[in-house]
């Protein structure tokens, strides 16, 4: 039996709470994630089926004109997995009738061995990256 429990939380820090909050509620409330707590400070997401919730911190004022950059230590990107291809491209055009920042539309990345890893890679309001994915096992 192993030491982990199947569940945790990942945090992300914005400029802009509320900006960011109506972003994540509709991009991540297409992905039936729904609203676990909110307040001024932050707000957690939940998903029935991932028991992962994932937060938006507000960040500090002092950092606001700082642009993020993945490639520096931290954070990277999150990437969603999803049940099937068909999904990730409804979601591509869900993304595009919001005019979400799309970096990468949906495509088969051959970086990852040879079993099927199909992703669509997409920007939040303050640049950090995201990614809906499916992937064959």
């Amino acid at each position: 039996m192993g030491k982990l429990l199947p569940d945790g939380h990942i945090v992300l820090t914005v400029k802009n709470l509320k900006k960011s909050s109506k972003w994540y509620k509709e991009v991540l409330g297409w992905l039936d994630y729904s609203v676990a707590f909110e307040d001024n400070k932050n707000i957690y997401f939940k998903n029935k089926e991932v028991p992962i919730y994932i937060a938006i911190f507000q960040g500090k004022k002092k950092f606001e004109k700082d642009k993020f950059n993945r490639y520096r230590v931290g954070f990277h990107h999150l990437a969603l997995k999803v049940k099937s291809k068909k999904i990730v491209d409804e979601f591509y055009e869900f993304l595009k009738s919001k005019r979400v920042n799309i970096v990468e539309p949906p495509k088969n990345i051959l970086d990852y061995g040879d079993k099927l890893y199909y992703a669509v890679f997409f920007n939040d309001p303050d640049d950090l990256r995201l990614e809906v994915v499916y992937e064959e096992h």
